[in-house]
């Protein structure tokens, strides 16, 4: 299931609407928040620095994946199409 999740975001099969919508703002937000948490607890509840550090960092790979996604996806707004090439002249 987690191996469909990515091959179909890496091969630009979602909709950018769900892209933005559930998993840039809603899984994103969430896992940062819950990310977040768990590094102030770890804090907190006197474990070593570099593991609160390690744990805030965790969702970095899932965070720049769904960027990338949704740059990619980008193409299938005209508006941000016609910017994207304009800008980086790919097009």
């Amino acid at each position: 299931m987690l191996l469909r999740y990515l091959r179909e975001r890496s091969r630009d099969r979602v909709p950018i609407k769900v892209l933005l919508s559930r998993d840039m703002f809603l899984c994103g937000t969430v896992l940062n928040l819950v990310t977040t948490g768990l590094a102030i607890l770890i804090v907190q509840s006197g474990y070593p620095d570099w593991l609160a550090v390690v744990v805030f960092f965790l969702p970095m790979p899932f965070n720049t994946f769904i960027w990338a996604a949704v740059w990619r996806g980008a193409d299938q707004i005209p508006v941000f199409a016609a910017w994207i090439a304009r800008t980086f002249g790919t097009g």
